[in-house]
């Protein structure tokens, strides 16, 4: 039985990230109207192993508890 050669990480982040692309192996499903969104696995990974890029807003723990005060 052959062993199946692993990707570098580093190159399989590097080529995501520049072309814009995802992996396969995830869905976006919707958890509910307070948590919104969620993105979960449909394969297996190793560890170690690039999953995604984060592209959404990075923001402080101060602002992540103004918004819960003015939202919630």
């Amino acid at each position: 039985m052959e062993r199946q050669r692993r990707i570098n990480p580093k190159g399989d982040a590097k080529y995501h990230i520049e072309n814009g692309k995802d992996k396969v192996g995830f869905d976006v499903e919707y958890i509910s109207a307070y948590k919104g969104r969620g993105v979960f696995v449909t394969t297996s990974f190793q560890k170690g192993d690039f999953l995604l890029e984060y592209r959404g807003e990075l923001i402080s723990k101060e602002e992540c508890e103004r918004r819960q005060r003015v939202y919630h």
